[in-house]
């Protein structure tokens, strides 16, 4: 599941919830991260300025994890663009950095 809402530091954000219930073992949990990591930095510069938040609801199949994960952030951003056009117009205006803090 990814949540999106607008914000007010111009680019875009990324956020994981990976559970520990679904995956015990934290190199499993590191290896969806990374692939998370990975798809949203793949279509960074195609994003508004909004915090997506991913939220991993059930066990992945091993090698599926990131499978239209790049597509999902793209719907979900103009999703966020079409529930809030003032707040992410006004966002725009902000200048982009070259590149997001780390």
């Amino acid at each position: 599941m990814v949540m999106v809402r607008p914000n007010q530091v111009g680019f875009p954000r990324l956020g994981m919830i990976v559970a520990k219930r679904l995956l015990g073992r934290a190199v499993d949990r590191n290896r969806v991260k990374r692939c998370v990591r990975e798809s949203f930095r793949l279509v960074l510069s195609e994003l508004p300025a909004c915090d997506f938040v991913v939220r991993l609801l059930s066990k992945p199949v091993h090698g599926d994890e990131a499978r239209d994960l790049m597509r999902t952030f793209k719907r979900a951003g103009q999703r966020a663009m079409a529930k809030w056009p003032s707040v992410v117009a006004d966002e725009s205006s902000v200048a982009m950095p070259e590149s997001p803090p780390n």
